[in-house]
């Protein structure tokens, strides 16, 4: 696929590879998270101090569960578990993760995956000794994550390229894996003058939600996309009409959109047996978008 192959594998430092408004973004996001972790870690260190403490002093004719009674359990609250703490620690890394993965993937158009990098970065979670409802911390030492830590894991998924590199890559990608029947060895498209076929598997017809309507196959809208950027030559911009196709809730209730404003395609139209056909303004315009984003069977 010689049009992904444009992009070197190159070292560029990281710092080099977010602007100041996106490190500013991260450091706002470390300093709240880092406060966040650290004092839940401080609270379970002394609650689990607590529980020790008042366990070894009950009485010997008191129950089992009797010492909490006293002086830890509340009305105010429930039982307080340490385990529900550490969970929860658990749960703010992650969400760490989320946001800057989401802010990354809104700023240059991406389609990252917090789980992945959650499973790269995070350690083994502690499994608390449920009967007594305790962590052996030297075995699982606190731990706070860096978002420099969560930017360089990342680069090492783009082989040298950059952000904004990385998202044009990402489209391409998509748009060659949308028209390209891998098993069959053979193209879900054809050109014929100023039009482009996608022959099977574009759309479909039918109720969803309880209304029927039409529907854009996932993979599509990398086509679509890709389409967007042919037209306007930038990322995340989307000619009116383009943006509902490839929006996950909007309705979509007609088979065919035309667009006057667009000067390089005119009109796309959906069929009910799943083949999307796109027109545009000349040939010229459709044998360059088929080179540029579909280019050629790996």
């Amino acid at each position: 696929m010689d049009l992904l192959n444009k992009f070197d594998a190159v070292t560029i430092c990281a710092s080099t590879l977010i602007s100041e408004t996106d490190r500013e973004f991260c450091k706002k996001e470390q300093d709240l998270y880092s406060d966040a972790v650290e004092g839940f870690y401080q609270i379970a260190s002394l609650w689990m101090d607590m529980r020790t403490h008042q366990k070894s002093a009950r009485l010997p004719e008191e129950r089992d569960e009797c010492w909490k009674q006293k002086y830890l359990v509340s009305r105010w609250w429930d039982e307080i578990y340490l385990r529900d703490m550490m969970n929860h620690i658990f749960s703010i890394h992650h969400k760490f993760i989320s946001i800057i993965v989401t802010y990354l993937n809104s700023t240059y158009f991406l389609s990252l995956d917090s789980a992945i990098l959650a499973g790269e970065l995070l350690p083994e979670q502690p499994l608390p000794d449920y009967e007594n409802d305790e962590v052996d911390w030297s075995a699982y030492p606190p731990f706070i994550l860096k978002y420099d830590d969560i930017i360089k894991q990342i680069l090492k998924q783009f082989d040298g390229r950059t952000f904004e590199e990385q998202a044009i890559y990402e489209l391409l990608d998509g748009c060659h894996k949308a028209v390209w029947d891998r098993r069959a060895h053979s193209a879900k498209f054809e050109q014929k003058k100023n039009i482009v076929k996608i022959l099977y598997g574009a759309c479909r017809y039918g109720y969803y939600n309880g209304y029927e309507q039409w529907h854009v196959e996932r993979d599509m809208k990398y086509v679509l996309k890709g389409l967007a950027r042919f037209e306007t030559d930038a990322l995340g911009t989307y000619p009116n009409g383009i943006n509902s196709l490839i929006s996950d809730t909007v309705r979509l209730w007609y088979d065919l959109w035309e667009f006057e404003d667009c000067l390089k395609f005119d009109r796309i139209r959906l069929f009910k047996n799943g083949r999307m056909d796109i027109r545009f303004t000349s040939e010229e315009y459709a044998r360059q978008f088929v080179d540029e984003y579909f280019g050629t069977m790996d």
